[in-house]
């Protein structure tokens, strides 16, 4: 894997997490249907799963080339998925939603900081 690949994957992550807070965000504030968050968040979830399937197949050099940060990118996809998993879950939930909006925001802004290390 390339570092130019895995940029390219931690940049689909990064525009997950962040369709991901918009719509927990809407879930927060109670302004969305629950058969939308419900189908939206899954197929947000299933992005982030996609991409950790692809990094995770992907061969990687261990030493000096993108090993450590693929493993760190991968583990940003689970983290990406299952904070959308909650407002799948629970999408009236406005505590969730908030939860959830708060925990990708951050997560948005740890896939940038890791496409710029690259």
């Amino acid at each position: 894997m390339q570092p130019e690949e895995l940029a390219r994957s931690i940049g689909t992550l990064e525009s997950t997490a962040a369709e991901g807070a918009m719509l927990a965000d809407s879930v927060a504030r109670d302004r969305t249907k629950a058969t939308f968050v419900r189908a939206h968040a899954r197929e947000l979830g299933e992005t982030a799963d996609h991409e950790a399937e692809k990094l995770n197949d992907a061969e990687a050099e261990a030493e000096g080339g993108v090993a450590p940060t693929k493993a760190r990118a991968i583990e940003l996809a689970d983290r990406i998925s299952a904070a959308l998993g909650r407002i799948q879950i629970a999408p009236d939930s406005e505590t969730e939603g908030r939860t959830a909006e708060e925990t990708l925001s951050r997560l948005t802004e740890q896939a940038a900081q890791l496409a710029e290390g690259l």
